[in-house]
């Protein structure tokens, strides 16, 4: 893609990095920590977000250094094409395997929770078409919308916690580590690529007016991000008992549901849909964007947006292949989670070791 205007500016990117990654607070990623860390679910994204921490500076540090690359660009460059084109393949493969089996649970949610008469093949089709004609329109019409639209989802996000403060009771929290203090640790360690975004993200480090808009919008999301995540999954800790937390899917929808405003307004859950759908929709065309970018970086095609319908598609049916919600997300969403995981802690340090060698050589 030719990127001659770069319009995109820091709220853009703001907005942008809320959406994919702050937004988790909100799907099925807390049932896939309470699993085992019960109700320390609130410990077990602060430590993926610190282990995180260190390659996603190096990372930063590298784009900051070479000014001219992307992150594919920046791979290359470093490390040659054929090595870099195996790495890029790896960073799209696990990104394309999130996308795949995130989009199953937030379908099978709409389809549960708001369609349950419907086909779930007719709502992956509406669902997937919608995010494909969307993401067409390019990435400076996805920064716009997204920023347009954050207003509207901030709203309902504080509308959520200030009605499910009522019904919060602190003592819950106790005991602090949930399942042992290892456990936290091991499943936020294990689990940190859930947030794999913050790393493939820079894949659009060149599409922004300038790259200090993309630094400064990515460190003010990831921070947005990170609270609003550690808040919210404190929140669930406080509204479910110990024994029931873990047994719980959809925990956003589930709080919204338990809450009512007196006699009147008994099922408010149906205010906070709207908000729930853009964030999804948005959330899956700018994650359905990124995967054909790096794509289309990797084998330089300039007009990759030809890759979102075959790509798009081509995840749909994958994610279909699991059986159940329950097997795709404590089965293959947890496993492909700790497959991944080694590769975004490793790689930035890989390039930055390709870094030091190159400028010793010059020296």
């Amino acid at each position: 893609m030719e990127l001659t205007k770069k319009p995109l500016r820091t709220r853009e990117m703001v907005a942008i990095v809320f959406m994919i990654v702050g937004l988790k607070g909100g799907d099925t990623t807390p049932a896939l920590f309470a699993e085992h860390a019960q109700n320390a679910i609130w410990l077990g994204p602060i430590v993926s977000f610190l282990v995180l921490l260190a390659p996603f500076l190096v990372l930063m540090y590298l784009l900051k250094k070479y000014k001219r690359f992307n992150l594919i660009e920046l791979t290359f460059h470093l490390i040659g094409n054929k090595a870099g084109t195996i790495l890029g393949l790896l960073l799209f493969a696990s990104g394309f395997v999130a996308l795949s089996t995130d989009m199953r649970n937030v379908v099978e949610e709409i389809n549960y929770l708001y369609f349950p008469n419907s086909p779930t093949i007719a709502i992956y089709i509406i669902f997937i078409s919608i995010c494909i004609l969307i993401a067409n329109k390019g990435w400076e019409t996805i920064g716009s919308l997204t920023w347009a639209l954050l207003p509207v989802i901030v709203l309902t996000i504080l509308a959520v916690l200030i009605v499910d403060m009522r019904d919060a009771v602190g003592y819950r929290i106790f005991p602090i580590f949930g399942g042992g203090a290892d456990v936290v640790l091991k499943e936020g360690i294990s689990k940190s690529s859930a947030f794999l975004e913050f790393l493939l993200l820079p894949i659009a480090y060149q599409a922004f007016h300038q790259p200090k808009n993309f630094r400064l919008g990515i460190y003010t999301g990831g921070i947005l991000s990170c609270i609003l995540i550690v808040s919210f999954y404190a929140l669930y800790t406080m509204m479910f008992d110990y024994n029931t937390i873990n047994n719980i899917a959809f925990l956003y929808q589930e709080s919204t549901e338990i809450v009512t405003l007196g006699h009147f307004f008994t099922n408010i859950s149906t205010f906070f849909m709207i908000g729930w759908l853009f964030s999804s929709f948005l959330r899956f065309i700018i994650y359905l964007y990124i995967i054909c970018w790096i794509f289309g970086a990797i084998f330089e095609i300039k007009r990759f947006e030809g890759l979102l319908l075959p790509i798009g598609f081509i995840s749909m049916m994958l994610s279909l292949i699991p059986p159940s919600f329950a097997v795709n997300e404590l089965i293959v969403r947890e496993t492909s989670l700790q497959i991944i995981t080694p590769l975004f802690l490793i790689f930035p340090f890989l390039l930055w070791g390709a870094a030091f060698w190159k400028d010793r050589k010059k020296t």
